[in-house]
Parts: structure tokens; sequence; C-alpha cells
């Protein structure tokens, strides 16, 4: 009897910068190594940093398939030129990553979907706050992702109460 439930692939997009993309290619990893196909979606500014500090190439997961998990990799833009300085121009940036690249995501998203009907599943980083909008569109599962340690969870959970008792200043 074949099986009759899709084996689950799922996209992952996480936010473009080292300290969220490292915990979401643990993610990859952890969820291929239990049965899911990933195709994993970094920005083309991130891989190229990768790549120039990789030893091994700028496959960064292929340790992970020569161990036989179905992990892809693709990049896509950010909307933002490769020489542009994103740490120099941070406001510039977050605003590019909040109206900009959503619309670069939404067209990646359909042609891969379109291309593979076999993804059912959108993972993207919490600070990606248009993701689920993408998800429902193309009809996959939207996981959001926190990639930060459970003390900035609670740390944000809790500001007003951190601003209410003078931890940080407040506008009068």
């Amino acid at each position: 009897m074949a099986d009759s439930q899709q084996k689950p692939h799922a996209l992952i997009f996480p936010y473009p910068l080292q300290g969220h993309v490292i915990p979401s290619v643990h993610l990859a990893t952890k969820l291929a190594s239990n049965g899911f196909t990933i195709t994993f979606v970094n920005t083309e500014l991130i891989h190229r940093q990768i790549s120039m500090a990789a030893t091994g190439g700028d496959d960064i997961f292929s340790e992970a398939r020569k161990s036989g998990l179905d992990i892809r990799y693709k990049t896509i833009t950010d909307g933002f030129p490769l020489g542009f300085d994103r740490s120099l121009h941070h406001d510039q940036f977050f605003e590019g990553i909040l109206h900009v690249f959503p619309a670069h995501v939404d067209d990646f998203v359909g042609n891969l979907v379109r291309s593979d009907p076999t993804i059912n599943c959108f993972i993207a980083d919490t600070f990606f706050v248009w993701s689920s909008m993408i998800a429902n569109k193309y009809n996959l599962v939207n996981i959001s992702f926190f990639t930060e340690p459970a003390l900035v969870f609670t740390l944000y959970y809790h500001m007003d109460i951190l601003r209410q008792n003078g931890h940080f200043a407040t506008p009068r």
C-alpha cells in the first residue's frame, strides 16, 4: 500500500543577519534528519559573507547532504546592491526588509511552489512580520521561528513592565 501522506517539504527563510542564520541552519539540519525535505533560502549578501569565510566551499549544507539529508540551498536578493553597507545604513536596510524584501520573497516563493509542488511549509524568522501573508497566498503551513534566546523573548514580553519600573527611558 502506498504512503498517502506527503513528505514534509519546508522553505526556511532566516532574517539576513548571521545571528539569525545560524539557528536556522541548525533547525534545517534537525528537520532534515527527521525526514523533512528542506529548501533553505539565504540572501545573496549573507551567502557571499559565508562563502568568503568558509574553508570547505560556499555550500553550507554540503556535509549534511553527504550524510543523506535532503537540504537544498537557494539565494535571493534583499533588494539592495551587494556593495550597500547594511550596518552603516541600518534604518534604510530595515525599511527595505520590511517593505521591499517581501515582494522579492513573494515572487521567489511563487516560482518555487510552481516548480516544486511538494513544498508545503514556510518557516520564516519571527522578525519577518509579512511571512504569514505569503504562506497563506501559496497555501503553505506558516511557522514563525524565534531565533533569539529565551532571555530576549522574556525581555520583549516584559518590556512594558521594565519601562514602568524605570529600566528604560520613557517618553513623556
